[in-house]
C-alpha cells in the first residue's frame, strides 16, 4: 500500500471502515426467495467510515481516514479513490489475512436494503504510534459500528478532542465509549434500539434522546428522514425541519449526515447550527443516485442552508 502526504493537522480523524459497493438498481427490493433482473450495477468506495471521511472533507478539507483494506486490487483501488477525492490516507494499513471489506446494496423507488461483509474492517490490532498520535491531536474523532469494539474504545480513549460516535449498525455500545460521545449519532430505529423506547417522530425521538444522555452520553442526535433531525445536550433540546425534496436514492445520506456534522464542530460550529449544515448536505445527496457522487459541494451544502426551515429549540 502507497500511503498519500499526510495531512499536517486534520481537523478530523475518521477510524472506520471502507468497502468496495456492489450497488444493484432494481424495480423493487426482492421479497424473501425472489430472483430480481437489476437494471443497473455499479461499483464503488463504500463503508462508513470511507463515506464520512469524504463527506467531511467536503466540508473543511483537512481530513485523515484510519482503516483496514486487504492486501488486494480491490484495497489498492479504495485507498486510491480517497486518495484523489482528497482524503489523507497514510494511517490506512493492508492486512494480509483478510480481504478488502464489501458491501452488496440493492435500490428500488429511494429504498435500499445492504448486507456487509466485514473483511479487512474486522481484523485490526492494536492502533499503531501513528494512529495514536493523529487520534490524540485531531479536534473531532469518528467513529462507528462497522468495526471491532476493542478500536472504538482505544480511540475514544485516545481522543483529546471531541469524540463522535455514529452508532451504526446498531449493537450495544460500551459504557466507557458512551461517555465520551460528544455526539452519538443515530437514526430513529437505531435510537429505538439503543434505548428500547418507541421512535415514531419528533417528539418520541426528543424523549428517546434524553432518555441516550441520561446513560451517559455528552449529546445525542438523531436522524428522522423527511422529518429532519433532533438534537439533545447540556443546553436543551431542539428540532431542524428537512425540505421537501424527491427522494431518489437514500443510500450513504446518512454517512453523509454524519461526516458534515462532524465537520462543522471541527470549525467550531455549535451543535444545533451543525445540526442545521448536515441535514442540508443530506437533503441534497438524496435527490441523486450513488454514494460519494451524490455528496454536494460545500457551496451547493451552504445554498441549502439558507433554504431550510428555522430550527425550534426547547
Amino acid at each position: 500500500m502507497t500511503p498519500t502526504t499526510p495531512t499536517p493537522t486534520p481537523l478530523v480523524v475518521v477510524v472506520g471502515s471502507v468497502n468496495l459497493d456492489v450497488v444493484t438498481e432494481l424495480d423493487h427490493l426482492p421479497r424473501a426467495g425472489q430472483t430480481l433482473i437489476a437494471r443497473s450495477v455499479r461499483r464503488n468506495v463504500g463503508g462508513k467510515g470511507a463515506n464520512q471521511a469524504v463527506a467531511a472533507q467536503i466540508t473543511c478539507g483537512a481530513v485523515s481516514f484510519c482503516g483496514r483494506v486487504g492486501d488486494d486490487e480491490d484495497g489498492r483501488a479504495l485507498v486510491a479513490e480517497l486518495d484523489r477525492r482528497g482524503v489523507a490516507t497514510d494511517l490506512v494499513a493492508a492486512v494480509a489475512d483478510a480481504p478488502s471489506g464489501a458491501a452488496y446494496i440493492a435500490v428500488a423507488d429511494g429504498q435500499n436494503t445492504i448486507v456487509v461483509a466485514a473483511g479487512a474492517n474486522g481484523v485490526w490490532g492494536a492502533l499503531s504510534d501513528d494512529e495514536r498520535a493523529a487520534i490524540e491531536t485531531a479536534p473531532v474523532v469518528v467513529c462507528q459500528l462497522e468495526i471491532p469494539d476493542e478500536v472504538i474504545v482505544a480511540a475514544s480513549q485516545q481522543c483529546a478532542g471531541r469524540f463522535v460516535l455514529n452508532a451504526a449498525p446498531a449493537r450495544p455500545v460500551p459504557e466507557s465509549v458512551l461517555g465520551r460521545c460528544d455526539p452519538v449519532i443515530v437514526n430513529d430505529n437505531e435510537l429505538a434500539d439503543l434505548t428500547g423506547l418507541a421512535v415514531d417522530g419528533p417528539d418520541s425521538a426528543i424523549a428517546a434522546a434524553r432518555e441516550l444522555r441520561s446513560r451517559g452520553a455528552n449529546s445525542v442526535v438523531a436522524t428522522l428522514g423527511a422529518a429532519g433531525a433532533v438534537w439533545v445536550d447540556s443546553d436543551g433540546d431542539g428540532r431542524q425541519r428537512s425540505p421537501r425534496v424527491e427522494v431518489v436514492d437514500s443510500t450513504g445520506a446518512g454517512d453523509q449526515f454524519v461526516g458534515a456534522l462532524a465537520a462543522r464542530l471541527a470549525t467550531g460550529d455549535e451543535l444545533a447550527d451543525a445540526v442545521r449544515w448536515a441535514t442540508a448536505a443530506a437533503s441534497i445527496s438524496v435527490q441523486a443516485t450513488g454514494t460519494l457522487e451524490s455528496y454536494p459541494e460545500a457551496g451547493e451544502i451552504r445554498a441549502a442552508v439558507e433554504g431550510l426551515p428555522k430550527p425550534s429549540e426547547g
